[in-house]
């Protein structure tokens, strides 16, 4: 009984997730643990995929969004972030989020990716990370790092930046050794394959999504 209570339950949310992504839904009840383990993993990927989706989404728009005049709130990005229910970390996330928000938009777009990168980093966090100064560095600094290198002209920019969502996230002036290390982790060369694999992925992903009505 048990078993068919929670096979009735995930189809009930295979089905609204089918509807969120515009898919079809396999409504046969699973039969066994194994194949309710099975399923629940693909629902529980989907979760996090479309999660990571909407909080990029939410950030971008209140990076480019003139100051005090994005179309989502503070509190949305928040909510999505896995420091939702943690105080401390919580703070800190929409104190980064309210940062981009109170700001004016950042025109290069090379730049507002970079930023985009730093803020994703710290609302995507484990609350652990983000309320442990040198660990949310590191995290942030990875995901610069992973992000092409802007233009020459706009490289400080971007480090400044940069720079500016660590100290808001520590709560503390940046060192300037770590501002050397932001400001090389910014200008590290783009990853020539990879460049042609994000390029391929973004038109991929924009012919899906026009399949699906978005």
């Amino acid at each position: 009984m048990r078993l068919e209570d929670l096979a009735t339950r995930l189809v009930a949310v295979e089905a609204k997730l089918a509807t969120l992504t515009g898919t079809s839904v396999n409504t046969d009840n699973a039969t066994s643990i194994e194949e309710l383990d099975s399923r629940l993993s693909v629902v529980e990927s989907q979760i996090d995929y479309l999660i990571a989706e909407k909080t990029q989404e939410h950030i971008d728009a209140i990076i480019s969004a003139p100051a005090d005049e994005a179309p989502v709130e503070v509190e949305d990005v928040v909510a999505l972030s896995p420091s939702a229910d943690h105080a401390e970390a919580a703070d800190i996330v929409a104190d980064v989020v309210t940062a981009q928000f109170e700001a004016e938009p950042v025109e290069h777009s090379e730049v507002a990716d970079i930023v985009s990168a730093a803020v994703m980093a710290v609302v995507t966090a484990e609350p652990e990370v983000v309320v442990d100064s040198v660990a949310i560095t590191e995290a942030i600094m990875a995901a610069v790092t992973d992000m092409p290198a802007p233009a020459p002209e706009v490289a400080q920019q971007a480090a400044d930046a940069v720079a500016e969502v660590i100290a808001i996230v520590t709560g503390e002036e940046v060192a300037p050794e770590v501002v050397q290390q932001i400001v090389e982790a910014v200008a590290v060369p783009a990853d020539p394959a990879l460049d042609v694999i994000e390029a391929r992925l973004n038109v991929a992903e924009a012919k899906v999504d026009s399949l699906l009505g978005k």
